[in-house]
This record gives C-alpha cells, sequence and structure tokens, in this order.
C-alpha cells in the first residue's frame, strides 16, 4: 500500500516550526545563562560593599576563592574573655606598614580579639623595651612582631615564648628557631633581590656595556645598619654575580626620607651623569620621581632621557609610572599576603591550639606550616594586571585595593599551602565550645 505523501508546503511548514522552536530554546537558554552569571556575580558581593566600590576591587580579587568576615566570634576564650594581641611593627611611615597594621586590626578585632599597636619607629632599644613590658605585665596572649634587628630581638622572644606568649613575626625572620609562627620573604636569594642583579646585567649586556664603560646602577640605600637592607643588598649581588659591566653607585643611608633619597638622586647624577638605572632599598616611588623630575631625567621607557627603575616595594604612587612606562620593574611581597597567613597562624594555634608543622609549606605537604615564605614575583607595567601579579586569589598590587575601607578585603586562599580558614565551626569541633 503506498504511503501517503505529506504536501511540500505543510512539510515546510513543520520544519520551519521546529526550527523556530530550536531557535527560541536556545534564545531562551542563552538569556538564562547570562541571567544566573550575573545573579552568581551579584552573589560573590558582600552586602556591605556597594556596587560602585565592588566595581573597582571585583577585578583585584577571585571572587570564588576568598571570603569576607569568616573569624567572627572565633577568637573568644571558652570564659567569654578576649585573647589579647601586640602589635609591633618597625614603624608606621609607609602604605606596606600602614596597611599591614589595620589588615591585622581589622581582622583580629572582628574575630573578637583586643588589639593594641606600639611602634618603635626604628628604634631597636624602643621595641626591646615594648616585648619586655609586655612579658612583664603578660597582658597579652600574642605578640605579632617585625623586627627591627633579627638577631638582637632574638632573645627577648625566646623569653616572651617561655613566658607563655606565642610569638608571630613577619616580613624578616628573627635569628631563633622557637618563633610560633613566621610569614615573610628572603630577599637575600636569587628568587628574591637576585631577580634585580640579573636584570641589571641583562641591561648592560643589551646596552653593550664594558669593564671600561660599565652600565651605572645608582643603589638609594635606607640605612646599612639595618639586616632588611643588608638583606636587599646582598640580594642584588648574588645575581650580579660579580658582572664587570655593571658599577653600582651605593648612595649614603637615607632612611627611606623622601628628602634624603631627591638628595642621593641629586649627588649621585652630579657626580655620575650617565647612570642608566635606580634601585632603592626602600621604595618610595614619589621620592624617586621628585628626584629624577629635579635631574631632568624622569622620561618614559624609549626616551633617550629614560632611567630604568626597579622599585623594591609597591607603594600607591609606584603603580602609575609602572603602568606608563616611567618605571621598569617591581620586585616586591606584599602586606596583605603575609599578614593573612600570621593571622590564620593565630587562629589555628593560639586559638584553636592546633601544633604549627615544620617543613617546606610551598610544597603543599605541611599541615598547618610554621613558618611560610612568599614568593617574590618580578612584575613590570605590562604583568602587574595580569594574573602573574595574582595570588591566592588577591593581586600583588595591594595598594589598588581601598585604603581606609579595610572590611572591603577579603580573607585570602591559602588551602594549597596547608592554611585553611578556622571558623567557629572548628572551634567547636576541636575545643567544644
Amino acid at each position: 500500500m503506498p504511503v501517503p505523501q505529506v504536501p511540500h508546503s505543510r512539510m515546510a511548514g513543520r520544519v520551519w516550526r521546529r526550527n523556530s522552536m530550536k531557535k527560541y530554546i536556545a534564545a531562551a537558554l542563552f538569556s538564562l545563562s547570562l541571567a544566573f552569571a550575573a545573579t552568581a556575580q551579584e552573589a560573590a558581593r558582600p552586602d556591605f560593599i556597594p556596587e560602585a566600590d565592588w566595581g573597582k576591587i571585583k577585578g583585584l580579587i577571585d571572587p570564588s576563592r576568598v571570603q569576607w568576615q569568616p573569624y567572627k566570634g572565633i577568637a573568644v576564650k571558652q570564659d567569654g574573655s578576649p585573647y589579647k594581641v601586640l602589635y609591633l611593627p618597625v614603624w608606621m611611615g609607609d602604605d606596606y606598614q600602614v596597611i599591614a597594621q589595620h589588615l591585622l586590626q581589622t581582622q583580629l578585632e572582628e574575630a573578637g580579639a583586643t588589639f593594641t599597636t606600639s611602634s618603635a619607629e626604628f628604634d631597636v632599644p624602643t621595641q626591646t623595651r615594648l616585648m619586655e613590658d609586655a612579658i612583664a605585665t603578660h597582658a597579652y596572649d600574642a605578640i605579632v612582631l617585625h623586627p627591627i634587628d633579627p638577631t638582637s630581638m632574638a632573645t627577648t622572644i625566646d623569653k616572651a615564648i617561655a613566658s607563655g606568649i606565642d610569638v608571630y613575626n613577619w616580613v624578616l625572620p628573627a635569628n631563633t628557631d622557637k618563633l610560633t609562627g613566621f610569614a615573610g620573604y628572603d630577599a637575600d636569594t636569587m628568587e628574591g633581590n637576585g631577580q634585580i642583579g640579573v636584570k641589571f646585567s641583562e641591561l648592560a649586556k643589551t646596552a653593550g656595556a664594558t669593564a671600561e664603560k660599565p652600565y651605572r646602577v645608582l643603589e638609594i640605600w635606607g640605612a646599612r645598619a639595618l639586616p632588611i637592607c643588608q638583606a636587599r643588598h646582598h640580594g642584588v649581588g648574588l645575581g650580579l654575580a660579580g658582572d664587570p659591566a655593571v658599577e653600582i653607585v651605593e648612595s649614603v643611608d637615607t632612611s627611606g626620607q623622601p628628602e634624603s633619597v631627591i638628595k642621593a638622586i641629586q649627588d649621585a647624577f652630579a657626580r655620575y651623569p650617565d647612570i642608566k638605572a635606580i634601585y632603592p632599598q626602600f621604595g618610595d616611588a614619589g621620592a624617586i620621581t621628585e628626584g629624577l623630575r629635579s635631574v631632568d631625567r624622569l622620561a618614559p621607557a624609549g626616551d633617550p632621557n629614560h632611567v630604568v627603575v626597579i622599585l623594591q616595594d609597591i607603594d600607591k604612587a609606584m603603580l602609575a609610572p609602572l603602568r606608563d612606562g616611567t618605571f621598569d620593574f617591581t620586585v616586591s611581597n606584599n602586606p596583605w599576603h603575609q599578614i593573612d597567613v600570621v593571622v590564620k597562624q593565630f587562629l589555628w594555634h593560639t586559638v584553636l591550639k592546633q601544633p604549627l608543622g615544620d617543613g617546606d609549606a610551598n610544597s603543599g605537604t605541611v599541615k598547618l606550616p610554621r613558618r611560610v615564605l612568599l614568593p617574590m614575583p618580578l612584575l613590570t607595567g605590562a604583568t602587574i594586571d595580569t594574573d602573574a601579579a595574582h595570588m591566592w586569589g588577591g593581586t600583588v598590587a595591594f595598594t589598588d585595593m581601598p585604603l581606609g575601607k579595610w572590611n572591603y578585603w577579603p580573607v585570602l586562599d591559602t588551602k594549597e599551602i596547608g592554611l585553611p580558614v578556622p571558623t567557629l565551626a572548628d572551634r567547636k569541633s576541636l575545643l567544644g565550645y
């Protein structure tokens, strides 16, 4: 029996309706996906951060990795009293130190702890006395310390720990193996300031420099008596490896004071007008800008008057000239990531009574590491806004974050180094309250 034939016009209508339905479903699914993405992005924004501010910071973080205010109420003892923390910085004279102090205070106070800061302003006897006073009064459960002199502070640190006060050290480690915890970096390595020396050698080679006609670099000293400056200076030397084509012109001590840095630049260029590069041990970008302007050498890359600038520390004044090519490189670590680790070490150990483990934290095999050395990436204007400048869900260009709005800065994702975010649920399961 012959199969009835469907008229062509009716068949075409069915095909048209099927195709139209497919297009409608596809469009609907696409619209739903856009709506879901927008909802997910909006959900990532904490309620207390306005949309205008969120637009400025969401590119500086990975919202899927970081957390806001996860520590609420955790730093309270079973009797309801708060843990007490003393912070002893070296000074409070730059973005780096100010940000560290405020992040530490914000996160610890959100956790329920009390927080006190006493700055030694680069005076070793003052820092020692402040710690001795804390030991004598036993008014604190923990001390967070940036030691001015890691060697001279070691004995006092050991004494504090023996008295029952936990001591957490950041930036540079004190010369004692009894530290409760440490988070910082080591500039005196090839992976640290050695990168600066290597870069100067590369630039000298490109310029055709020789021992007879060297590539001159001005190194602006902070203070020769400070171990942090000694480590930074020696690290650059490691990278140079005795390269005869590079000549380092060393300034007098400036203590990082802007007027002293500017004068050091003026004095150096008066003696050596052919200086090709500058490396300041303390990264006061504003002083470098004004110093170069005063000798008529502030110019972008490619200009015959350009002087290569490699900055040690990121500050607010550095980012614009780095991005526009006036400055060239930064080898930096930052306070946000270091303080993030220190707070977690304090919460896991002092509050939750968990042991901190020894070993290489970056191997990912140490549970709750006691010592964390952070990498020091060599960044340029082309890489400062890329994934190369991101770690643990947050940017290394920390001064792009909203200064003064410290609760906007999230807790970072350090699970990869064995340091998860501690919570009230952890306190309940570990301590029963």
